[in-house]
């Protein structure tokens, strides 16, 4: 060996060293002006990773505007929001009974007393247009530090119901052929602009399938589940989410969200209080969080849109991060065929402490493609043709499910 040392340059020395390694602290990683590993998928184009809060609230509430608290309005639980800490607020009446001039309140203790019966029957003068007045309350109850904004639940008890936000106008299953005939008097609403005269519209709005397997006649009916699910193209882009949490502990519509994502809908993971009674905010009810830099109405909402949001158990308070790819959980990915991405999943409480349960990885109904031993996760992603989606599941100690996010999809691009 000592006969070839002299033989080699200076330059083949130094590679030499370079093979065999170094203690430099940096490890393995890049080396200040060296290239940054290149990236498999489209650059991301949305909002800066580090300037995404995870914004916590509630949606699915329900007052004497509908079949709530008969002596309640919306402006009492967008106050209980404010005062329970959450940083948003969705209303969702029923909008059997928002049409103007249609007052009555459907609650059930509208039917128990004859003073109950009274107050359902006798309007006051915000009850005159529920509608504006839901919006005034919403704009009323907002500031820098939390959102109120108006919805509506399209209510039909053969197709499902559907939450609906954002909107200039709402539309009502029973008046719409909705309620029990065609699901298409719906999707032509939510495809229609809200300046079209006489009919309206709702393409200004974005909407979430509630409590899926709840509202149907029967297993014998085709048309409950919203046609099991049918995906609809043009509606895709604004149904952007799923109740996979209803006023409970149970994750009983996961097999629904798998379904849908299947069927092609690109939809994300809620939660939804749906409180009738005034317990609005409480923290046994479930709550989603939404990864949005700030809580103004355009902000949340284009949030919503790009599937930013997690759905978590009552009792919970956790903040989730997902990427794949420096992309955050919603993210629709093209990327190399054959390639592989990186994703990333970690879990802890609001207040910074480890989270002592697990998380699973799934890619379709059933068992889970990958499941974590503790709070953090780390997978490569296929990369393949055909469009694949990915969500995760937070499960306590007991293996019980706690949270869910919404999916990140890739595919060759």
């Amino acid at each position: 060996m000592s006969k070839l040392l002299p033989r080699l340059s200076a330059t083949s020395f130094l590679l030499l060293l370079c093979a065999c390694g170094s203690s430099d602290p940096m490890g393995d990683g890049p080396r200040p002006g060296t290239p940054a590993a290149a990236k498999v998928c489209d650059a991301y184009a949305g909002p800066v990773l580090a300037t995404l809060k995870h914004q916590r609230g509630a949606l699915h509430e329900h007052s004497s505007y509908s079949d709530g608290d008969i002596h309640s309005i919306p402006a009492d639980y967008f106050a209980a929001g404010k005062v329970g800490g959450l940083d948003f607020m969705g209303s969702s009446e029923h909008t059997d009974n928002l049409d103007p001039l249609v007052f009555i309140s459907l609650g059930s203790d509208c039917f128990t007393t004859p003073d109950g019966l009274l107050t359902c029957l006798t309007p006051s003068v915000d009850e005159l247009n529920k509608w504006e007045s839901i919006s005034q309350q919403s704009e009323a109850a907002s500031d820098a530090s939390f959102l109120a904004f108006r919805g509506f639940e399209w209510t039909s008890d053969r197709f499902g119901h559907i939450n609906v936000f954002f909107g200039k106008d709402q539309t009502n299953a029973k008046l719409d052929g909705g309620y029990l005939l065609t699901m298409e008097s719906f999707w032509s609403w939510f495809d229609r602009s809200p300046d079209t005269p006489l009919l309206g519209g709702g393409n200004d709005s974005i909407a979430i399938f509630n409590h899926p397997g709840d509202k149907t006649l029967g297993d014998f009916d085709p048309g409950g589940n919203w046609w099991n699910l049918r995906h609809v193209p043009q509606a895709d882009e604004r149904m952007v989410g799923m109740e996979l949490y209803n006023g409970g502990s149970s994750d009983r519509y996961v097999d629904w969200y798998a379904l849908a994502l299947d069927n092609g809908w690109h939809v994300g993971a809620v939660s939804g209080e749906d409180e009738h009674g005034t317990n609005w905010a409480s923290p046994e009810l479930p709550k989603t969080v939404i990864l949005a830099p700030d809580l103004a109405p355009a902000t949340i909402k284009d949030a919503m849109l790009a599937r930013r949001m997690y759905a978590v158990v009552g009792g919970e308070d956790l903040e989730i991060e997902m990427t794949a790819e420096g992309h955050p959980m919603g993210a629709r990915l093209g990327c190399d065929v054959n390639a592989s991405v990186p994703l990333q999943v970690s879990v802890r409480y609001r207040d910074g402490r480890s989270y002592p349960g697990r998380i699973a990885l799934y890619d379709k109904a059933g068992e889970p493609l990958l499941r974590s031993g503790g709070s953090r996760l780390e997978y490569a992603l296929p990369v393949s043709a055909n469009e694949r989606w990915y969500y995760v599941r937070v499960e306590n100690e007991a293996g019980e499910a706690v949270a869910y996010t919404s999916p990140v999809w890739v595919k060759a691009r």
